[in-house]
Order: structure tokens, then C-alpha cells, then sequence
């Protein structure tokens, strides 16, 4: 009796996905590793059997590995690898949105927004990722309104970074002299910019805008 093993790696992982790529090269050297475990606890029998067992454990332990890193969110499986694999640093990583950045380069706006919206349901006081997902909203998904809420979410999170509160203030001035045609709100927000940034470029762009939108309702 012939036992066939055919893995298709394409229906496992989307090789076109940073993400799964990303898993793949992670779990090497836990691949390799366990092949080299293999091969010395066989080699003592014989060195072709040791060597067929050690390539089979590698390609086992690398899509176990790569589909364990890809199946949990939470990052669990990443701390579990770091004693064989370790990334270098103590610190959690910064989330870099790769994974919703791919699917926005694909076209798939719809699975994007879920996704972002799904770690927003986690992390709804995340000032970087309401960021991000307001310019998704406004530049890919062509709703201002959805961009709007997130920009001014932003400036409600405690303890917010001066600079991310510009941001939101800025991408809102664009907003409402853009798609949002609110004039009255536009200057609004560039008064804002002049009080809370005083003596810095930022105010004295504000105040060019507001003497431009002062010529133009006269």
C-alpha cells in the first residue's frame, strides 16, 4: 500500500499575503531546528532514513509553526517561538497595518475596513490606528463622513500625542475645505491649529489659511 503526501501550499497560506510570508520565514529556524533533532536521534539506524525523517519534521514543523503564528491575533504564538526564533527586542512590535495595507493594494477596500474595524472593536482608544483608519475611509473608501468621526475621535482619547492631535486636526481642515465643502467648520478647526500650536509653522500655516478664506468671503 502507497500512502500519497501532496501539501498545497497555496490553499494553506496566501503567498501573495506579507503576512504569511512574514510567518513562513519566522518559523525556520524552528523548522530547522527540529529537522536537526530529528536527524541526529535517527542517524544512529541509518543516515538515509535519518535524513528522509529530518526533511519531513522541517516541512512539518514549518507549516505548524507558520499556521500557529498566523491563527492567533493576540501575538501568543510569536512569544511562544521567541526561545528558539527570538526577534531581537523585549518590546511588543509596532502594529504596522501591513496585512490591511496589502488588502487595500489588492482592492479589497470592504476587507480592509472590516479588518481595521475589528481591531478598532479591540482597541478603540488607539490614536495610530484611528488615524489610519480615517485616511483609509477618506482616501480609498471615498467616505468623508466615516473619516470625519475617526479624526475627531482622535482628539477625545486621553492622553493623546501632540502631534497625532495635529494630525487629526489637520486631515479635518482638508475634510471640510474638501469633500465636506463646511467652510465655517474649516476655519473652525484652523483657529484651533493657531491656539494650541502657538509660534510653530503649523500656526503660522493656519493663519495664512485663515487670511485666504477671509479674502474669498469678501
Amino acid at each position: 500500500m502507497k500512502i500519497r503526501l501532496e501539501i498545497h501550499l497555496d490553499e494553506l497560506f496566501d503567498l501573495d499575503d506579507p503576512a504569511s510570508l512574514r510567518a513562513l520565514m519566522r518559523s525556520l529556524p524552528v523548522a530547522t531546528i527540529v529537522a536537526g533533532v530529528v536527524f541526529f536521534a535517527a542517524a544512529p539506524f541509518s543516515v538515509i532514513l535519518a535524513a528522509l525523517a529530518a526533511g519531513v519534521a522541517w516541512v512539518v514543523a514549518l507549516l505548524l509553526s507558520a499556521g500557529l503564528v498566523l491563527g492567533m491575533a493576540n501575538g501568543a504564538a510569536a512569544a511562544a517561538l521567541s526561545f528558539v526564533a527570538p526577534s531581537g527586542g523585549g518590546t511588543p512590535s509596532i502594529d504596522d497595518y501591513s496585512e490591511e495595507k496589502s488588502l487595500v493594494a489588492r482592492g479589497r477596500i470592504d476587507d480592509a475596513l472590516a479588518a481595521i474595524e475589528g481591531k478598532l472593536a479591540i482597541r478603540p482608544d488607539d490614536p495610530a490606528l484611528l488615524l489610519f483608519a480615517a485616511d483609509v475611509y477618506a482616501r480609498e473608501a471615498h467616505d468623508p463622513a466615516a473619516a470625519e468621526r475617526c479624526f475627531l475621535r482622535v482628539r477625545e482619547v486621553p492622553g493623546v500625542k501632540r502631534e497625532q492631535d495635529y494630525a487629526a486636526t489637520n486631515r479635518l481642515v482638508d475634510l471640510y475645505l474638501g469633500p465636506l465643502d463646511d467652510t465655517a467648520r474649516a476655519t473652525a478647526e484652523l483657529e484651533r491649529i493657531r491656539a494650541r500650536h502657538p509660534g510653530t509653522t503649523a500656526a503660522s500655516g493656519a493663519e495664512k489659511a485663515l487670511a485666504r478664506l477671509r479674502t474669498h468671503r469678501h
